[in-house]
């Protein structure tokens, strides 16, 4: 097959995680760690100020990060029956629910997207960078762009 592809116009940036919808995260870290040696999780339970939720509804989500190495997973147990990952847990069960690239070109990357009319699932910021999910089509995979300048 000879496909005609585009050039693209931005580098690939770096893998910041995987993220995977749980629905017990410590169950899920236990198990992990009865297989792999994967340290001591960082462990935040987030929930957006009004103020630093930009797109989507309100929500409350346990976020578990766990280094495999060089490859970061992020295990999101939903504390809330509304938030984007409830909905992945109702509709799909546990599994993995988006791909996250770590960012310096936060704006442009947004734009983009937005310009392609991808639908932009939440926006908010966490620990003092701004994050987005995009559901993106053809493909099927949300993408996430963490504004990550020292990643």
């Amino acid at each position: 097959m000879d496909w005609k592809l585009d050039t693209g116009s931005v580098q690939l940036t770096n893998l910041s995680h995987v993220g995977i919808v749980v629905k017990d995260a410590e169950k899920t870290a236990k198990w992990l760690s009865t297989i792999w040696n994967i340290g001591k999780p960082d462990i935040t339970d987030y929930e957006p100020k009004k103020e630093e939720l930009f797109v989507g509804e309100p929500f409350k989500v346990r976020i578990v990060n766990i280094k495999f190495g060089a490859f970061p997973i992020e295990l999101l147990q939903p504390q809330d029956n509304k938030s984007i990952w409830s909905k992945f847990l109702a509709e799909k069960g546990e599994g993995i629910h988006h791909v996250a690239l770590g960012v310096s070109n936060y704006e442009e990357m947004v734009a983009k997207l937005q310009k392609q009319k991808h639908p932009l699932l939440v926006a908010a910021i966490f620990k003092g960078e701004r994050w987005c999910y995009f559901d993106t089509n053809p493909g099927g995979t949300v993408l996430e762009f963490r504004e990550e300048y020292n990643k």
